[in-house]
């Protein structure tokens, strides 16, 4: 009998130095080659490069979906000093891997990468369809947030959707989300 518990316990001993080790799931990532996280947004995106409010040069963005798996990708940037949603891209294609900087202005992304995809800002119609960046007048602080969605289009979103509509619904869909804050003190 004990040896038969010996050689189990080397059996078992055995299988412990075989077995390879978990990884750890890779995450979903998001970055930009105009600032690094929680650094400084550059003027150029914000209000301070035309000194007016709206209408402003998006920032590029790039991420990698790590083990998630999306059917396609939701942006939201947000002001999380005052709770400002500013502007908002979703049904972006899951071959996505980014945004150039300077996204056309137009509901429908026209980029080819980006085709589906949509976009929605805060403001009035002049500049609620282009990129909405900081204009703070004191600093605060931006995040985007990257959401990876487990549907190829956002339920329940349309032209006539507010930033905080597609946040919900993104929020809703999420299999994975990544986020990218930086600070701005921007005055137009």
């Amino acid at each position: 009998m004990q040896k038969i518990a010996t050689a189990a316990l080397c059996l078992a001993a055995g299988f412990a130095l075989v077995a390879p080790a978990a990884a750890a799931p890779a995450p979903l990532t998001l970055t930009s080659t105009a600032y690094k996280n929680n650094g400084n947004i550059p003027d150029k995106y914000s209000c301070a490069f035309d000194h007016k409010a709206g209408n402003d040069i998006s920032p590029p963005l790039a991420w990698a979906g790590g083990d998630v798996k999306a059917e396609s990708y939701a942006l939201v940037f947000i002001d999380t000093s005052n709770g400002g949603k500013h502007w908002a891209a979703w049904d972006i294609p899951a071959a996505a891997t980014g945004l150039p900087e300077g996204l056309k202005k137009g509901y429908d992304l026209a980029e080819p990468e980006l085709k589906g995809g949509h976009q929605r800002a805060m403001g009035n119609a002049s500049v609620n369809e282009q990129f909405f960046g900081p204009c703070p007048r004191s600093k605060h602080k931006y995040e985007f947030t990257l959401y990876a969605v487990k549907v190829k289009n956002l339920p329940g979103v349309n032209k006539n959707s507010k930033v905080a509509d597609v946040e919900a619904a993104a929020k809703k869909a999420a299999v994975g989300q990544a986020k990218l804050a930086g600070f701005s003190t921007a005055k137009p």
